[in-house]
């Protein structure tokens, strides 16, 4: 700090005497000039290096605030890819029903509830009568049944799933083996179905949904056979356990299918 105080005293020192001078000759002495030099140019590399680190500090600030807004609007346009990828899954979805299950697609809808009940599988979908959804109306996705709506508001409906215990649904062997039985839902993530005593049904059999009840497509994977259970000499049916095609605790897009 001393030093710097030396240096500018020094500095105005000259600076006093060279305007002296100046009023009795138009040029400084050349000695004068030598001394003052030196501080003259630290003064002209001090105010330049003050001068470069402000215009790097503004530069910063404006490149910091371009990287914000590339941010901001990188996330937007991941959002708007998202959205239309899921708009896309929603439409295959619906192509695969119509070519492989039922043609008569009414509507997709997002589960938007789901009951809480360990005993009860009912589903809260975000489409309802001003949608044309009506009562008995089937709900699907690619992987097989999920159930039927059993109550219609305005803006929502309310879906019976197949591992209700209040839900039955008419099935029968996959491809074309015969076999007309009847599965009941079995919480919380099992279906009981029965058929008659001579039906040659097995573990792995697939079963599908029948005409029986008017309500379901004919066709539509309901689930596997799990374990077929023993049968006593005066049984005149065989019980099965039948795993879902279909977990309803993951489902978060449906299609509703247009009544038979």
């Amino acid at each position: 700090m001393k030093g710097w105080r030396l240096i500018l005293g020094v500095f105005a020192g000259l600076l006093f005497v060279s305007m002296v001078l100046t009023r009795f000759q138009v040029v400084a002495p050349v000695a004068l000039r030598a001394g003052v030099a030196p501080v003259t140019r630290l003064s002209v590399t001090a105010a330049d290096n003050v001068r470069r680190a402000y215009v790097t500090l503004l530069q910063d600030r404006d490149q910091a605030a371009q990287v914000k807004a590339l941010q901001k609007e990188n996330d937007l346009l991941k959002q708007r890819t998202e959205l239309l990828s899921r708009e896309v899954g929603r439409l295959k979805q619906v192509l695969v029903i119509t070519t492989t299950q039922a043609p008569n697609a009414l509507a997709l809808a997002q589960v938007i509830g789901v009951d809480p009940s360990p005993l009860q599988a009912r589903l809260e979908l975000n489409r309802g009568s001003r949608d044309g959804v009506r009562v008995h109306m089937p709900v699907t996705v690619p992987a097989g049944l999920v159930g039927q709506v059993v109550d219609v508001a305005p803006g929502q409906s309310t879906v019976l799933a197949l591992v209700d215990p209040e839900s039955a649904v008419g099935v029968t062997l996959q491809g074309n083996r015969g076999g007309r039985g009847v599965a009941h839902g079995t919480p919380p993530d099992r279906l009981r179905a029965e058929f008659s005593r001579g039906v040659p049904i097995k573990v792995g059999d697939v079963l599908v949904t029948n005409s029986q009840g008017g309500v379901f497509p004919v066709g539509i994977p309901v689930g596997r056979v799990e374990e077929v259970l023993p049968m006593g000499p005066n049984d005149i049916s065989r019980t099965v356990i039948v795993k879902p095609a279909v977990d309803v605790g993951v489902v978060e897009d449906v299609t509703i299918l247009e009544g038979l």
